[in-house]
């Protein structure tokens, strides 16, 4: 038997000031990936976030006026399982990934969380009161990876049950979802990169999902400029949100950053909370204290300008995070 690796991540939270949320603290993430070699070209990892919390999905129907709770099931997304996947690797060229993995949707939602510049993910990835995140999560399928033109384009293309919808569980239809990402390196300006995602998983138009998206970013050993735009339609659903964000790293241990981003969770409607556009400008700092362990400090303003009883807010949020 080879060597096992040990990895895991924890975060921490407090967060003040924001008028949806009751002040507190939070466990953000707690987690722990293991992974080790299958043969010289195949290796395997699994991993878990300790601190998910299991959630119900619920039927409700009016009997006799009265609103009935009529069906109860774990929501599987829930589980505190995250990947679970084989990779076998021909050479940089070429990579094939099979079982529970986080679907190509974007940058920022393929990176770490350990890499993200703010506490929280820009909005369209990390709020996810109406169908799923745009970026990530985890689906189960199969994807295959790789660099083209002597590592000037990466490729992620993979074939899942759905774009998200399923972790944890099987497909519940026939049809299954394509989605692919593209990010080009230009080897005659090594700081930047540019690229999209897209995505198709096919059905009636109810039941059918799409994805559009663009990326841009320079990055140094000082600055990191980036942004985001992306599309979804969840059946009769329309979202959009995209982000422009600014950070500055004074020395390997300090950083700055600025970011403003807008979330429409559905193009279609300007209601309430659960279909608002919503707008946040981020500014923040964060400080390695002692190897990866750090400690950061975000400031945010929330606002929901078409919705007169959803509350603008400025928030307050403090993050403790450490890497081994």
């Amino acid at each position: 038997m080879g060597a096992i690796s040990l990895h895991g991540f924890i975060l921490s939270t407090y967060r003040s000031g924001d008028p949806l949320t009751v002040d507190g603290y939070r466990l953000r993430k707690a987690d722990l990936k293991f992974s080790g070699d299958v043969t010289p070209h195949m290796r395997w990892r699994i991993s878990f976030d300790a601190a998910k919390v299991l959630t119900l999905n619920k039927k409700v129907a009016e009997i006799n006026d009265t609103a009935t709770l009529t069906d109860a099931a774990l929501d599987q997304r829930s589980r505190m399982l995250q990947d679970a996947a084989l990779t076998y690797t021909v050479d940089r060229r070429l990579g094939f990934d099979v079982g529970q993995q986080i679907i190509p949707e974007g940058l920022e939602g393929t990176y770490s969380t350990d890499k993200v510049e703010t506490i929280e993910r820009t909005m369209f990835v990390s709020e996810r009161s109406r169908a799923v995140g745009l970026g990530d999560v985890r689906d189960v399928g199969a994807s295959a990876n790789g660099f083209l033109a002597s590592g000037s384009v990466e490729y992620h293309l993979g074939l899942f049950n759905e774009l998200g919808e399923s972790a944890g569980t099987t497909d519940l239809n026939p049809q299954k979802a394509v989605i692919g990402r593209i990010a080009i390196h230009p080897s005659f300006l090594p700081q930047f990169q540019f690229g999209g995602t897209g995505g198709y998983g096919g059905g009636t138009p109810v039941t059918r999902h799409e994805r559009t998206g663009g990326e841009a970013e320079f990055r140094d050993h000082g600055f990191t400029i980036r942004a985001e735009v992306m599309h979804a339609r969840d059946g009769l659903l329309r979202r959009m949100g995209w982000y422009g964000l600014g950070a500055y790293r004074a020395n390997p241990r300090l950083q700055f950053v600025g970011r403003y981003g807008r979330w429409d969770r559905d193009l279609g409607a300007e209601e309430a909370l659960t279909n608002a556009l919503e707008t946040q400008v981020t500014v923040g700092a964060s400080y390695r204290v002692e190897g990866s362990a750090k400690v950061a400090l975000n400031v945010i303003r929330q606002e929901f300008p078409y919705v007169s009883n959803v509350r603008s807010g400025t928030i307050l949020l403090a993050g403790f995070s450490g890497l081994w």
